[in-house]
C-alpha cells in the first residue's frame, strides 16, 4: 500500500516554476545598508572623541531651512539625494536608507521561519506620504505667505542656536532618546512588515519616499526591458516593493511605478537577462507600447477605508509629540497599523474567517487563542489610547490657553489660571511627566509672578535637562525673585559653564549682581551680554538703568533709545527714558515719553502717576526730579 501510494504521489504533475537566478546585486546591496550604520557608528565616535562634529543628516532638518533660512547638514544631504533621485532615479532608498535595512532584514527574518509576509492594497495608506511631506514641507511655506512674511534668507547657525547648527557639541540634540529610538525602529522596521507587508513603511509612511518618488518621475534612469521579454512574471515575483513589473515594462517599455527604488532584484532575476537599468526617456513622458491593462485592486470597501481615515487622523493627534517623546514618523507607521488593527476588529464581527497574516483569528465564527490574544491586545491598547487622549486634550488646552494670556499690555491672568490648570491635570494624569508642558508651567507661574510654584517648576526642569543652560537660567531667575541669591548665583554659574557664550545667561547674572549691589560687575556683564547680542532690548535697558545710577545720565538716556527701536512696544523703556530726560530739564521729551508709555501700559498706576507729576513741573516751571523713581534692574 505504502508503495502504491508512492508511486501515485510521483506520477501527480508538478506545479510548473520559473527558474529564477541568483541575486547577483543582494550582496552588494546588504553590503551598502551596512555600510550605513557602520558609518553612523562612526560619526557618533568622532563626536564623542573630539566633542564636536557634524549635526546628524536628518532629512526633517529641510524645514528649518524652508522655514527660517537655516541651512543644515541635513537640508544639503537631502539636495544631494533629491538631485542623484533626478538623474538615476529612487536608487536612494534601497541602497542607503537604513529604515528601509531593517524592513528588509525583517522579511529576510520572517522568511526564514517561513512566514511570507502579505501585502495591504488600500487607497487611504497610499496617500499618507504625500500628504505627511505636504504637511512638512508645504503648507509651512503657504502659512508664510498667507500671513505676508518675507521669504526666509539663507544663513548657517552657530551650535549657540542649539538646534540647528551645522556642526554641533550635542549629537542627540533633535533625536530621540535610545528607548524611543529602538521602538521606532522596531515598529517601522520589522511590526509593519509583518502586519502591512514588505516595505510597508515606505509605501504608506514615509514622506521622504513621496518626494523621491515625485523626483523619480522626470528621472532618466529607469528598470527598462529588452525584446526578449517572455511575459513570465519572475520580475513581479521577487519584487519587494510590490511593483507589477511585468505588466508596466510590457505596457510602456519600462517601470513607470515611482514606488520601484531601483534595489535592481527584478533585473538579476530576470531569466531571459532582457531587463536591465539604463537611460533613456522618464517616466512623465511615456507613451503605451503594450495591450495589457495594469489593473489596480484593494483590500478595503470604500466604507472601510472612511473608518480607516477617521482611526489614521485620530491616532496622529493623539500619539504625535505624546510625552514629548513620540516622533513624527513613528506616528505615521503607528496610525497605518492602528487602522489596519480596526478594520480587523470590524470583521471579526462581520466574518466568519479572519486571518492576521499567517495567524487564524477567527474561524467558522469563532474566536481562535491568536484572536482572543489579539482583541485583549486591542483592548488593552484602547485603554492606553483613551488615557493618552486625555492627557493630550489637556495639554492641549493648556497651550491654547497659554497663548491666549499673552497679551500687548500683559497678562491675563484668567487665561493664564485656567492654563496652569490643565497643565497641572496634564502632569498629574500623565503616566511619566512632560517636559514641554513643566516649561509652559514655569513661564506661565512667572508671568503672574508666583516665584514659588514657578522656581519649583523649574527645579523639576533642572532634573529632567541637567546640562539645558535655558533651564538653569530660568531656575536662576525664579530664585533671585525669591530673594535666594546666593542659590540664584549658584545656578547662574552653572548655566554659564555649559555655555559661556549665551548672552541672555551672563544678562541674568548682571541683574543678580545689581540686586546684590555690585553695581560694577553689573555693568560689565550687561556689557558682555551686549557684545554677545547687540540687538539684546532688556540689556539695554538694564544697562541704561546702571549707567544713570552712577550718573552717567546721557549714556543711560541713550541706552534706553537702543532698547525701544529694538523693542518698539518696551512700556518700562518709555517710562525710564521719560523720568531720565526729566532729570536732564528735558520736560517736554519727557511729556512725549510718558504718554508713548502709557499708550503701551494704560492701567500702569505709576506710569499715571509720574504723568501728572509732570505736568505740574511744566505747569509751575519747576525742575525735573532727581531719582529715578520705579526703576529696577530686571524691570518694574
Amino acid at each position: 500500500m505504502k508503495r502504491n501510494s508512492d508511486a501515485k504521489r510521483r506520477a501527480r504533475p508538478n506545479k510548473t516554476t520559473i527558474p529564477t537566478r541568483p541575486n547577483r546585486f543582494a550582496r552588494w546591496r546588504a553590503g551598502t545598508l551596512l555600510l550605513v550604520y557602520i558609518l553612523m557608528a562612526i560619526h557618533i565616535a568622532h563626536w564623542k572623541l573630539t566633542g564636536k562634529t557634524l549635526a546628524p543628516l536628518e532629512l526633517n532638518e529641510v524645514m528649518h531651512t524652508l522655514e527660517l533660512g537655516i541651512v543644515t547638514a541635513g537640508f544639503i544631504f537631502m539636495s544631494v539625494v533629491i538631485l542623484a533621485t533626478a538623474i538615476f532615479g529612487r536608487f536612494f532608498c534601497s541602497w542607503g536608507c537604513h529604515i528601509l535595512a531593517l524592513q528588509d532584514l525583517a522579511a529576510w527574518l520572517l522568511e526564514k521561519v517561513r512566514i511570507k509576509p502579505r501585502p495591504i492594497r488600500s487607497r487611504l495608506l497610499l496617500w499618507v506620504p504625500f500628504i505627511a511631506a505636504t504637511y512638512m514641507f508645504v503648507w509651512p511655506q503657504i502659512s508664510r505667505i498667507a500671513a505676508g512674511e518675507p521669504p526666509p534668507t539663507l544663513r548657517i547657525a552657530t551650535d549657540a542656536d542649539g538646534w540647528a547648527s551645522f556642526s554641533t557639541e550635542n549629537f542627540w540634540r533633535n533625536l530621540p532618546g535610545p528607548g524611543i529610538t529602538v521602538t521606532t525602529f522596531f515598529i517601522c522596521g520589522f511590526v509593519i512588515v509583518y502586519v502591512l507587508g514588505t516595505r510597508s513603511f515606505c509605501a504608506y509612511g514615509c514622506p521622504y519616499g513621496a518626494i523621491f518618488g515625485l523626483v523619480d518621475r522626470i528621472a532618466p534612469g529607469r528598470i527598462r526591458v529588452g525584446d526578449d521579454c517572455t511575459k513570465c512574471g519572475t520580475c513581479t515575483a521577487v519584487c519587494m516593493s510590490n511593483v507589477r513589473v511585468h505588466e508596466e515594462v510590457n505596457r510602456y517599455g519600462m517601470v513607470v511605478n515611482p514606488a520601484c527604488m531601483k534595489d535592481l532584484d527584478c533585473v538579476s532575476a530576470c531569466p531571459e537577462q532582457t531587463l536591465r537599468f539604463g537611460f533613456g526617456r522618464p517616466s512623465i513622458f511615456r507613451r503605451l507600447i503594450g495591450t495589457i491593462p495594469v489593473k489596480r485592486s484593494y483590500d478595503f470597501s470604500l466604507g472601510e477605508e472612511v473608518v480607516a481615515a477617521f482611526v489614521f487622523v485620530l491616532v496622529l493627534l493623539i500619539y504625535r509629540g505624546l510625552y514629548d517623546i513620540v516622533p513624527f514618523l513613528l506616528t505615521l507607521a503607528l496610525g497605518a497599523l492602528f487602522s489596519y488593527g480596526v478594520l480587523v476588529l470590524l470583521r471579526l464581527r462581520r466574518r466568519s474567517n479572519v486571518a492576521l497574516n499567517k495567524l487564524q483569528l477567527h474561524t467558522g465564527g469563532k474566536l481562535t487563542r491568536p484572536g482572543v490574544a489579539f482583541v485583549v491586545f486591542a483592548v488593552v491598547v484602547g485603554a492606553f489610547t483613551t488615557h493618552s487622549a486625555m492627557v493630550r486634550y489637556s495639554v492641549f488646552q493648556g497651550r491654547r490657553l497659554y497663548a491666549r494670556s499673552m497679551t500687548r499690555t500683559g497678562t491675563d491672568a484668567n487665561a493664564a489660571n485656567d492654563a496652569i490648570k490643565y497643565l497641572n491635570r496634564a502632569q498629574s494624569w500623565g503616566l511619566i511627566p512632560t517636559p514641554q508642558a513643566e516649561r509652559l508651567l514655569g513661564e506661565l507661574y512667572t508671568m503672574l509672578e508666583r516665584w514659588t510654584d514657578a522656581a519649583a517648576s523649574h527645579q523639576k526642569l533642572v532634573t529632567y535637562s541637567p546640562k539645558d543652560p535655558v533651564v538653569r537660567s530660568q531656575f536662576a531667575h525664579s530664585l533671585m525673585k525669591q530673594g535666594r541669591l546666593a542659590d540664584a548665583r549658584q545656578q547662574f554659574r552653572h548655566a554659564i559653564d555649559l555655555n559661556p557664550n549665551r548672552a541672555e545667561t551672563i544678562y541674568g547674572l548682571a541683574c543678580l549682581d545689581y540686586q546684590s549691589g555690585l553695581p560694577v560687575l553689573a555693568e560689565q556683564g550687561l556689557r558682555r551680554a551686549l557684545v554677545l547680542r547687540p540687538d539684546f532690548a532688556e540689556a539695554h535697558y538694564e544697562l541704561g538703568v546702571v549707567l544713570i545710577a552712577r550718573g552717567a545720565l546721557f549714556d543711560g538716556i541713550a541706552q534706553f533709545r537702543k532698547s525701544i527701536r529694538i523693542r518698539p512696544h518696551f512700556g518700562d523703556a518709555y517710562y525710564n527714558l521719560a523720568v531720565a530726560l526729566g532729570m536732564s530739564g528735558d520736560l517736554k521729551g519727557a511729556s512725549v515719553e510718558i504718554e508713548r508709555a502709557l499708550e503701551i501700559q494704560p492701567n500702569d498706576e505709576q506710569t499715571k502717576k509720574f504723568r501728572e507729576y509732570l505736568r505740574q513741573l511744566r505747569a509751575s516751571e519747576l525742575r525735573a526730579p532727581t531719582p529715578i523713581e520705579g526703576s529696577e534692574t530686571g524691570g518694574r
